[in-house]
Formats: C-alpha cells, structure tokens, sequence
C-alpha cells in the first residue's frame, strides 16, 4: 500500500507540475511548436513518466529537473523575442520553396523537405497544380505558406464590391442539455424566451437539447438535439460502411 501510495501521490504532483510549468510558458507549447519548445516538451514529459515510477531518488530531485527546462524554455523564449540573431539561430528563417510557379530545389535540400511533402501541403490548401502557385513559403515551424497567382485567388466580397452585415460569434445558451442563465441574460433573454423558441420548434424539454447557440446579429438560433433522426440521409465516408455499401 505504501508503494501505491507514493506512485499516487508522485503522479499527482508530476501531472501538476508539468500543468503549472505549461501554463507560465504560454500557448506555444500546445501550438505550433519551436525547436526548443519541442525539445522541452520531450524532456518534460520523460521526467514526468520516471518521477511517476522510479523510487530510487527523491520526488524533489524530479520537480527540480522540471522546474530548470520550464527556466531554460523561459530564457529561450525571452532570448527569441529580443534577438532577432539568436531567433534566427535557434527557430530557423522562412524559406521560398515555390517562385512563379517553379520549385526551388536548392531550397528544397536545404529544409530537407521533399516533393511528396510539398505537394501533400498544397493539396492541404486545395492547390492541386504547382502552376497557380506565385510563392510557397516554408514558416520556420514547419508549416506552408501559400500565395496563389492573382487569377487563381478566390473572389472576396470587397473585390465585388458587396455590402456585408457584420459578423457575431453565437453564444451557447444549451450545454449538455442544461441551461447557461448567465450566457442568457448575457443577450437580455429569459428562460421563458428559450422555453418559447424551443415549442416552436416541437422540443417539449431542455434536457433534449445536446447544445443551443444565440447569434444576436442575426437574432437566429441554432439548434442540436440528442436524436438527430437523420434516417435515410445519414452519410458515411468510413471504409466499412462503403464496404457494405457495395455488397
């Protein structure tokens, strides 16, 4: 039992640890990650899976390898923002892998990026053909940036010249099939309001209702219950069902 009890209590503090130390270190660590966001979070999660299991040295000794990588990603983190010499050292620099629709393989061997990872990327980004492409940029975490020539852009409003009402972001009132009150008055609404708006739609309960969202620029509702009912309208892209499908 006393050994259960200290695998228990290690956990507990490594799964905090690590929590807490993420937290300071802002949302690069579950976004796209630098190389020495990458390293840490590596090492933070080795330290933390021993700490859990090994007893032949203490907790603190642990906490204070993890205290130390969560400081030096600080540091690190601190050194990008202010040297733009020491950013390019340790995240790397952009670089044009497309020009004019032409790929550069000088470049391309120098990311070490590939053709099948190129082209994987730009489908990513529904460009299927190299020649609609002006400029394809490498961002120095990995990810693909892409201009498309001008004639292949996709029309936007201002470029037709159209009004557009302004955009709102829906407000949950419905969660689980409980009602958020706060949310609610939030938009000046009552539950009377959604017990109303729900009647007309033939819901008789709340708790039918997995989530409900208000726009207040449109005034609309969106609503989502349990049972959708979908019947024969019910689509499935899964390789079973197509496999089924064709029996």
């Amino acid at each position: 039992m006393t050994i259960i009890f200290e695998i228990i209590i290690q956990t507990l503090l490594a799964f905090f640890a690590i929590l807490f130390y993420t937290r300071i270190l802002g949302k690069q660590q579950i976004g796209e990650l630098s190389f020495h966001d990458y390293v840490n979070g590596i090492t933070f999660g080795s330290i933390a899976a021993t700490m859990t299991t090994d007893f032949n040295q203490r907790t603190w000794q642990y906490l204070l390898g993890l205290t130390l990588f969560a400081a030096l990603t600080f540091l690190m983190q601190m050194i990008v923002v202010r040297s733009r010499r020491a950013r390019k050292v340790i995240q790397g620099e952009p670089i044009v892998l497309i020009h004019n629709g032409k790929i550069l393989e000088n470049n391309m061997k120098k990311s070490r990026f590939n053709l099948q990872d190129l082209t994987a990327q730009l489908r990513q980004k529904d460009i299927f053909n190299l020649k609609e492409v002006e400029y394809a940029i490498l961002e120095s975490n990995g990810d693909l940036s892409v201009m498309p020539k001008p004639e292949h852009k996709s029309v936007t409003v201002q470029d037709m010249g159209l009004r557009v009402s302004p955009e709102s972001i829906p407000t949950e009132i419905i969660t689980d099939g409980k009602l958020l009150l706060p949310n609610l008055k939030q938009h000046g609404l009552s539950k009377t309001w959604i017990k109303k708006q729900l009647k007309a739609y033939e819901i008789a309960n709340i708790e039918d209702v997995f989530m409900a969202a208000y726009d207040p620029v449109k005034e609309e509702l969106y609503i989502d219950l349990y049972e959708d009912n979908l019947g024969k309208n019910k689509v499935d892209v899964s390789e079973e069902y197509n496999t089924k499908d064709q029996k």
